[in-house]
């Protein structure tokens, strides 16, 4: 079978105190699940799932996952929302799909709550599980955006070693190197956009776009799935401030990516992308754990040498002071130990006095 994995953002616009806005916000919904029921996920990593919604948080969480027959798991607030946006992940289980572990994630030890909600997802089938991360990094500050994307990719890199596959979608609020952002884009885009987004040359005075997100997460073998997937739909992403909303693949399945689709949500500077994965490519997919953090890569399997044991031996010795007990290996020089009382490899004997 097929894995399909959707990123969409469901925050709901500002409500006036007279409650104008309320009808915008019903209608970007019912928009966004119209959009969701035609592409039919196995899994969506939704953000910004508010308390400001008609009825409260758990009440816009659970009307968007009954609406759509999936399981919900409620990540932490965003960190520097006003609003008390969440991120979440919603799971089809129709499909046989498995939640083995869900984890609305933990302070970190100076008490920042982080940015995303995972759950693992055993899919059937397959040799490992996939771990489902649901990513909002905060807007105002680039600091805030690599920290948070530095623990994200280090959480990534140690459940690798420990054999689990990763996928990471969301509002990374900054680019990715596959975006086409040219200098009159920069320009353009609002200024409360700037700190975090882009770089400024005061010498000559010019913008660049800020990847430094995306190269945390690429340095830990994650890549962007419009890089490896055909995409289709609109390709440039938002109209002013390039393609915020990405979805991050494990290196190893980067050869099941099939279908990359992004598709504009009106009223919203965020579009809604979904990844499709072949399920017959994917299900050959295994990462060995390693002690390291990181994956063995399929060179690194195929290359790593086989560990032979140390076999004892008698071989005579070279200076003819009879025999050594030598450790063979895979070295191609064996490493001897000579008998007590004997010379050591190599030595001139002593003179008999």
């Amino acid at each position: 079978m097929e894995l399909k994995i959707a990123v969409t953002n469901f925050g709901p616009e500002d409500t006036g105190a007279d409650g104008t806005d309320r009808w915008g916000a019903a209608m970007r919904w019912d928009t966004t699940i119209s959009m969701l029921r035609a592409w039919q996920p196995h899994i969506v990593l939704g953000q910004e799932i508010s308390a400001s919604a008609p009825g409260g948080l758990r009440a816009h969480l659970w009307l968007t996952a009954n609406t759509l027959g999936m399981v919900p798991v409620l990540g932490p607030p965003s960190p520097g929302s006003a609003a008390g946006n969440h991120p979440a992940v919603l799971v089809s289980t129709d499909a046989g799909l498995v939640i083995e572990d869900a984890a609305p994630a933990w302070p970190f030890s100076d008490g920042t709550q982080p940015a995303w909600c995972e759950v693992l997802v055993r899919a059937p089938g397959w040799a490992q599980p996939v771990r489902a991360y649901s990513v909002d990094l905060p807007w105002r500050s680039s600091v805030e955006q690599l920290s948070q994307a530095d623990r994200l990719a280090t959480r990534i890199a140690e459940l690798a070693g420990a054999g689990e596959l990763a996928i990471a979608g969301g509002n990374w609020n900054s680019y990715g190197r596959a975006d086409p952002v040219m200098p009159a884009a920069l320009e353009a885009a609002p200024l409360h956009l700037r700190p975090s987004r882009m770089r400024y040359s005061p010498r000559d005075q010019t913008l660049t776009p800020n990847y430094d997100v995306h190269d945390v997460l690429t340095s830990v073998s994650m890549d962007d799935a419009a890089t490896v997937a055909p995409m289709s739909g609109d390709p440039e992403g938002t109209s002013v401030s390039g393609r915020v909303d990405r979805i991050y693949l494990a290196r190893d399945l980067a050869g099941a990516a099939t279908r990359y689709v992004q598709q504009e949500v009106p009223d919203s500077e965020h579009r809604a992308v979904m990844l499709t994965l072949d399920g017959t490519a994917a299900r050959s997919v295994t990462q060995l754990p390693s002690r390291h953090g990181l994956p063995y890569g399929r060179l690194t399997r195929r290359t790593r040498p086989a560990v032979v044991p140390f076999q004892r031996v008698n071989q005579p010795s070279p200076t003819g002071h009879g025999g050594r007990t030598c450790r063979t290996s895979t070295s191609p020089t064996p490493r001897c130990k000579p008998p007590p009382g004997s010379c050591r490899p190599g030595s001139r004997p002593s003179r008999a006095t």
